[in-house]
């Protein structure tokens, strides 16, 4: 009888053990889920509302695990109770950050949305102006310095513009960086959301759209391309940093998806119209003097007409009069090519890979063979040059005998 009291008592024990074995593991299995589920929560939450709700939870989950911090300082090891809630309280500070400085971010750009608006009125009425005025077949001084201040201040309108587009852009850009590479559905909807509400797509195609009018109603002077050429250099670029990243998140959007290869289209075709009206003022300094050239629309392309030329007009020495050969050479090379298209055009065309140094370099060799044909230096020249010599020489010889006579005398 005492032995089977004392297997009784024996079995519970054991049975207790097991049960309380059991509630602790459960325990320590429910705490590391919920707090899953809180790192979970953060890295996926989409508002700065959000991370407040998680702040509420893990303040909850602190109170409802607080009794059990011995139970759990061996199953969270190397790290313990305490330091599990100061890494994940670390996490959410750093996520309610990222949204802090999002919705800062927002007021600026609705600001800065609201600007553009304006500006994109006042352009419209400006282009508006200055078609009128071009159309005025004679122009007095008034109309020429209506125009000319019309056009500076659409200038300046437009760079505005552009900067306060680039502003949008950019904390755009912002917001990617911080975001994970691969987005979730309500990052990708909080995305769309943004880029509607600042009007995105339609500022950036209006923004290459008036800088292409603006190179159609005024003349632009190589500094003004070199500046245009740029500022589209710098907003491309940036462009294709968030360019991709929006086809993702409006891959299913189709006429989202439109506007983007839209934009790309834009910006293909601004930089081609800089590159073409670099070009053309180039050829225009040519035909100004009579020279034709061959039609040239790239740096490879330039080369071959002027060296073109050049072999041309070699060929014909001989068959032109010697006058008109060195006329053309002279024009060619110290009127056009060395005052104007190497001081101002080439260093700006290097500068923007639309030309190399070995293009430069051959045009210019080139022209040094055609100067040795067509103007050598010529057996006059030299005697010209023997004659001064031997007069400097004369002059000389003069001064030092007359100091030589006088230094007898001075004794």
């Amino acid at each position: 009888m005492k032995a089977r009291i004392l297997l009784t008592i024996i079995v519970s024990i054991i049975l207790c053990s097991v049960i309380a074995a059991q509630s602790d593991y459960e325990k320590t299995q429910s705490f590391k889920a919920k707090y899953k589920q809180l790192e979970d929560a953060i890295k996926n939450a989409t508002s700065l509302e959000e991370c407040n709700q998680i702040g509420t939870s893990i303040s909850k989950l602190r109170e409802e695990f607080a009794q059990n911090k011995q139970l759990l300082y061996k199953s969270l090891y190397p790290e313990n109770f305490d330091a599990s809630f100061a890494k994940i309280e670390r996490a959410l500070e750093v996520r309610r950050g990222d949204f802090t400085q999002i919705v800062e971010l927002t007021t600026t750009v609705g600001t800065l949305k609201t600007q553009v608006t304006e500006l994109n009125e006042k352009n419209q009425d400006l282009l508006g102006q200055i078609r009128q005025l071009n159309l005025r077949v004679e122009k007095d001084a008034v109309t020429i310095a209506s125009l000319e201040k019309l056009v500076a201040q659409l200038k300046a309108n437009i760079q505005q513009r552009d900067l306060l587009v680039r502003d949008i852009v950019d904390s755009l850009l912002a917001e990617f960086v911080k975001a994970p590479s691969t987005l979730n559905d309500a990052e990708k909807q909080s995305i769309i959301s943004k880029v509607d509400s600042k009007n995105l797509f339609y500022n950036i195609e209006r923004t290459i759209s008036d800088n292409i009018q603006f190179m159609r109603v005024t003349q632009l002077n190589p500094d003004d391309l070199s500046e245009m050429k740029k500022q589209y250099k710098d907003f491309n670029k940036v462009w294709k940093q968030i360019g991709p990243k929006l086809a993702d998140v409006y891959l299913n959007k189709r006429d989202k998806s439109t506007e983007i290869a839209n934009i790309d289209n834009l910006f293909n075709d601004w930089n081609l119209r800089i590159n073409d009206e670099m070009w053309n003022q180039v050829s225009k300094l040519f035909r100004e003097k009579n020279l034709k050239l061959l039609p040239f629309n790239s740096g490879e392309q330039f080369t071959n007409s002027a060296l073109s030329f050049i072999d041309d007009e070699l060929k014909n020495l001989g068959v032109k009069s010697s006058d008109e050969s060195e006329k053309i050479y002279y024009t060619f090379a110290d009127s056009v090519y060395f005052a104007k298209v190497e001081p101002t055009w080439i260093p700006i065309l290097i500068e923007n890979n639309m030309m190399t140094s070995a293009n430069k370099d051959s045009i210019e060799s080139r022209i040094s063979m055609w100067k040795e044909k067509v103007a050598p230096a010529s057996a006059f020249n030299w005697i010209y040059l023997l004659l001064v010599g031997v007069i400097v020489v004369l002059i000389i010889a003069y001064f030092m005998k007359g100091r030589k006579k006088q230094e007898p005398s001075a004794n």
